[in-house]
């Protein structure tokens, strides 16, 4: 698909791309040079507001519960997800993991609850209106949580909040050129029981795996988003990682927002770094970018004034193993509001490889 060469410079810009994007020149399918990106889309909310809230006050959660599903709606899910459209279109991935994919629904009770915001199908719609093809090849449900809140008129009523990953793939190379196989997801067996109002609810997390072929050279993509509020559950759920999807003699490509900070690792901002880097993955940025410390979250403060302000940290990353792939440049999107609107409190992350023959 071809691009007007000014509009692909201004995004290029305003995406925080410098000389060398992501796609160093015009890709150019002989030279199997694969393109990925990872995306958190972000809910709209860091959760700040029921995490503080007075477990002995019933009040308190159900005033904590209904700011949190306003904030996440007035977020403005659809025009943000034309952003990430925007960053997509600028930086032209063969592959996309998404995290954060958020729906929300509310109703009367949980058995009358309507859509309210649906992530996916803004940005699907999004990038159709752009011309762009690409396909959710795996959709991922991953925490699904019904609770009560108040309505404008301080009525109770059932909110609903479902987390989704995604992959996109290009749908617009024959098969010939970009295959994809082997697709496989999965939850983690270690996850974080989130207490709300002294209830244990389960925020279930999971991987999508899949083998493809670029013109006949085979790698293994995966994406994920670890827990944040354990260390302990974050370390376990890398291990299942390195026994499950990424357990590959294909190379493989980690491409996720890992809620591990690969700037400054240390337990205490998250173990999933460290376990991977010594399974003998490679952090491609800091290979590229050495002394950059290229942080991607957070762009901004969310939960305001309730949350405080996080320490900038570089979680969404893009992780290899394997030497029959040469990585080329990665750089980072969203790193500007656009139209005075961020698309996410994350940048994205958008890395390219040539895939070489097998020695």
């Amino acid at each position: 698909m071809f691009r007007k060469l000014p509009a692909l410079l201004m995004a290029l810009t305003l995406f925080g791309f410098g000389a060398q994007s992501a796609n160093a020149g015009p890709k150019n399918n002989k030279d199997r040079v694969l393109t990925v990106m990872t995306r958190n889309m972000d809910a709209g909310s860091d959760f700040w507001y029921v995490l503080t809230a007075n477990p002995n006050d019933p009040f308190s959660i159900l005033v904590a519960i209904t700011q949190t599903f306003q904030e996440i709606h007035a977020s403005n899910i659809p025009a943000r997800a034309d952003g990430i459209s925007a960053e997509i279109e600028a930086t032209d991935p063969d592959l996309v993991g998404l995290q954060e994919v958020t729906t929300l629904s509310a109703g009367p009770d949980a058995a009358h609850m309507s859509l309210v915001d649906d992530a996916l199908q803004s940005l699907r719609a999004a990038l159709a209106q752009r011309g762009l093809h690409y396909d959710a090849i795996v959709i991922q449900k991953n925490a699904d949580i019904t609770l009560p809140a108040f309505d404008q008129a301080f009525n109770l009523i059932t909110v609903g909040l479902t987390d989704f990953d995604v992959v996109l793939a290009r749908s617009d190379l024959p098969v010939s050129e970009f295959k994809l196989e082997n697709i496989q997801k999965g939850y983690f067996t270690h996850i974080l029981q989130l207490g709300v109002a002294g209830v244990d609810i389960p925020f279930t997390r999971g991987w999508i795996a899949l083998d493809a072929k670029l013109r006949g050279k085979q790698y293994r993509f995966v994406t994920t988003h670890l827990e944040t509020f354990a260390d302990a559950i974050q370390a376990q759920q890398a291990e299942e990682l390195l026994a499950g999807p990424l357990a590959s003699d294909l190379p493989v490509i980690l491409a996720g927002d890992l809620n591990s900070d690969a700037d400054a690792p240390n337990s205490s901002r998250g173990p999933a770094f460290g376990i991977l880097v010594s399974a003998g993955f490679l952090d491609v940025w800091s290979n590229l970018h050495p002394g950059d410390p290229g942080f991607t979250w957070p762009l901004f403060p969310e939960d305001v004034p309730a949350a405080p302000p996080a320490v900038p940290q570089r979680i969404d990353l893009v992780l290899t193993r394997g030497d029959r792939m040469s990585a080329r440049s990665e750089g980072r999107t969203g790193t500007a509001p656009m139209s005075g609107l961020w698309s996410s409190d994350h940048t994205g992350v958008v890395a390219a490889f040539t895939l070489l023959p097998k020695p």
